[in-house]
């Protein structure tokens, strides 16, 4: 193999990682308390775009839900997004504190769901969250967030849209 083929060889490859990057990655920036301590208003995280790695005590960003049928009504990722910890996933036993039938088992295709805040908005008041509302697994929080981002209200329990590097007003 000549040295230019092995340029060009070692650019596509690099051009391929960023387009798969690209694709697999995004970062959300975090907007309200609900998940203070892990995370506070303004941080930045890393999402992996991929459902299959939701398991309890990961971090996942999920639609939010509609304020009159919660997880019920149809899916619109134009209302926002929660950032919000799995609690129990499909086959695992229902927490107490889900609404419901009692105990049981979480159903397939769902995931429980809750804020590290006590007063976050999550599984508590709307139930198990369908899977297929995820958007993705928080890997890792890429900055803090600043002084301005601290001092928004803790009622704004949603994250910025996903693939998007500055936070909107909630």
């Amino acid at each position: 193999m000549s040295q230019v083929a092995g340029w060009a060889l070692a650019a596509a490859l690099v051009v391929g990682a960023a387009v798969a990057a690209r694709l697999l990655l995004s970062t959300v920036t975090v907007q309200g308390g609900s998940m203070t301590p892990a995370l506070d208003p303004g941080d930045v995280v890393l999402v992996l775009r991929h459902r299959r790695r939701a398991r309890p005590g990961r971090i996942v960003v999920v639609q939010r839900p509609d304020r009159r049928t919660g997880w019920d009504g149809p899916s619109d990722p134009s209302a926002g997004w929660y950032v919000k910890r799995v609690a129990a996933r499909a086959g695992d036993p229902m927490p107490s504190w889900v609404p419901g039938d009692g105990p049981g088992r979480v159903s397939p295709g769902m995931l429980v769901l809750r804020g590290d805040h006590p007063r976050s908005e999550d599984s508590k008041q709307w139930g198990p969250c369908p899977a297929d509302r995820m958007y993705g697994v928080v890997l890792m929080r890429l900055r803090a967030g600043d002084e301005q981002a601290a001092a928004r209200p803790a009622s704004a329990r949603r994250a910025s849209p996903p693939g998007r590097r500055s936070s909107s007003s909630p």
